[in-house]
């Protein structure tokens, strides 16, 4: 599992790409976190997503929150940046690693956000080390989202709070490609209630379970109306981290939630004790 994902996702020269669209001037001392966002936030509904699960949250400045599967690090920058809390994030693709190290020391963040090369299934971290935990859409990539589950209880300390968001299936098979699998090998997608029950049976209280379709294909409509994506940089991005083909993966994204093969599911929980 652990090379596909990295084969699928993995890009060179992710940081040149990226800084060659952001409306930034090298000479600048210090390129901010909110500049990289219209670029750096790839799970469903990219910022305005961030904002909602984030505010969701609301930690203060002293917690230490843990990002799964960080990606390029965006909404862990977003979460320091916002909050001043601190953040680690862990991801299985080295050059994602890489490039959220470097966008984080670009950004000055680099005292507030680091980022580790690891398996979600298998933590490198200590038993109650994290405040709170966040997983945004990466449970598609996830074989055994068994163990994920009970790493991200183990490293909560008691009471700490889990985000966690990713497409669950609907009433049938979805079309590919899509932007985290090409074909259907790759894809772990799974019903709705099979990830509560893994969430309540690793150890969490499963506080609320939110359907958010409606807003992946509000956000869809309005791309549509207006003629363009929201944010000009966001499309270059994802072709640059996902794929020359994204435009194609994401109109497949789309047609398979309009057509419920799949949904998009919202899950909140806490750490009793």
């Amino acid at each position: 599992m652990a090379v596909s994902v990295q084969q699928h996702y993995g890009s060179a020269d992710i940081v040149a790409r990226i800084l060659a669209a952001v409306p930034w001037d090298p000479g600048d001392p210090v390129l901010t976190a909110p500049q990289l966002y219209p670029f750096d936030q790839f799970h469903g509904r990219e910022l305005a997503a961030t904002q909602d699960h984030a505010a969701r949250l609301s930690p203060d400045a002293t917690a230490h929150l843990l990002d799964i599967g960080a990606g390029i690090g965006g909404p862990a920058r977003y979460l320091a940046a916002t909050f001043g809390c601190t953040v680690t994030g862990i991801d299985l693709t080295p050059s994602f690693v890489t490039a959220a190290q470097e966008l984080t020391a670009l950004c000055g963040l680099a005292d507030k956000v680091d980022f580790a090369q690891g398996d979600a299934a298998n933590l490198p971290f200590a038993d109650a080390q994290f405040d709170h935990a966040t997983c945004f859409y990466v449970g598609m990539n996830l074989p055994d989202k068994t163990s994920v589950f009970a790493q991200a209880c183990r490293v909560l300390q008691p009471g700490g709070k889990l985000i966690w968001t990713e497409v669950s299936a609907g009433t049938g098979t979805p079309i590919y490609p899509l932007p985290w699998a090409r074909e259907p090998q790759a894809s772990h997608v799974e019903p709705r209630d099979s990830l509560v029950a893994k969430c309540s049976d690793a150890g969490f209280m499963v506080d609320q379970v939110i359907d958010e379709t409606d807003l992946q294909l509000e956000l869809a409509q309005k791309i549509r109306a207006s003629g363009q994506h929201p944010s000009d940089g966001q499309n270059q991005a994802n072709a640059v981290v996902l794929g020359a083909d994204f435009a194609e993966r994401r109109r497949n994204f789309i047609q398979s939630m309009g057509q419920g093969l799949i949904r998009s599911t919202l899950i909140l929980a806490h750490k009793p004790g």
